[in-house]
């Protein structure tokens, strides 16, 4: 994979297990990321009226993969309602990769290498270990020990969910990088998806969606930022890249994000996540040399 691709995906990882913390620290979770939605749209709204119009082979992929955000952002907040962060963020993000690839080898027409076979391999083991983890405190057989387990198996489940969903808006967005740009098409896809979800929730919550606009303004913001910029990134690096390659490389988010809920979240972590993570890591390293 190109050295520029790996950084993109890289930083992408990095940001987007930011901006997913911010929402797993909030109340209000799919209300925040609705209005995230929106307002990435109307932040970067200039760079889809320089780009207007959309190619005719663009809505199809847009249209599609916004649907299937609003199901992705419906299922997310609840899996962080349910599951800690450092595991559901970790089985969502990492069980992406392997669905991903499977489309992008039968519908993009991709064929990995064995080194890149290897490195999704490598992150996909790594996510069953650090998904796992939870799963050896059953050795001391005490009460604590099965509520972690009925926490653990709650938002796991969820978590799949969630990773069904990534790997297909990641591939229909990806096929849809070879007939336009990142940035405008971003701002389509999250502007269609934004302004369907709003009043979705209007109709069931009411007053409660303006209240949440106005008390979480901040983490708004900040969430709609970084997860625009976090995307546009991925979509340079399937433009450069094979998508099965940069889908899970951007994975490395796994990482970040069972770092942060051990760090700032006091989730443990421990030895078992530790080996998760170093083989995500050496899953990361073999798509860097991959053809």
């Amino acid at each position: 994979m190109p050295p520029t691709a790996l950084a993109l995906v890289l930083g992408a990882g990095l940001l987007h297990a930011s901006w997913n913390l911010i929402l797993k620290r909030t109340t209000d979770r799919l209300l925040v990321a609705a209005w995230g939605l929106l307002g990435g749209a109307i932040a970067f709204a200039p760079a889809l009226v320089q780009a207007w119009p959309p190619p005719a082979t663009v809505w199809p992929f847009a249209s599609g993969s916004a649907l299937v955000l609003l199901g992705y952002y419906a299922c997310l907040a609840r899996a962080y309602d349910r599951g800690d962060f450092s595991l559901v963020y970790p089985v969502a993000r990492g069980t992406a990769p392997a669905m991903l690839a499977l489309w992008a080898i039968i519908f993009l027409g991709e064929r990995p290498s064995p080194l890149g076979y290897t490195g999704i391999a490598a992150i996909l083991a790594g996510l069953v270990v650090l998904g796992a983890a939870p799963l050896w405190s059953l050795r001391r057989r005490n009460p604590a020990a099965l509520a972690a387990l009925r926490t653990h198996a709650r938002g796991s489940g969820l978590a799949f969910l969630v990773a069904f969903l990534i790997s297909t808006y990641s591939a229909l967005d990806g096929a849809a990088m070879r007939h336009w740009e990142p940035i405008p098409y971003l701002v389509l896809v999250f502007g269609l998806s934004g302004s369907l979800l709003i009043p979705l929730l209007a109709l069931r919550q009411g007053r409660e969606v303006v209240r949440v606009l106005r008390t979480r303004f901040v983490p708004i913001v900040v969430i709609a930022v970084m997860t625009l910029a976090a995307y546009s990134l991925v979509l340079r690096a399937f433009q450069i890249a094979p998508v099965s390659y940069a889908g899970a490389a951007r994975e490395s988010g796994i990482v970040f994000g069972a770092l942060a809920g051990w760090l700032l979240l006091g989730e443990r972590f421990g030895g078992i996540r530790t080996a998760g993570a170093a083989l995500v890591f050496a899953g990361i390293l073999a798509l860097a040399v991959a053809r």
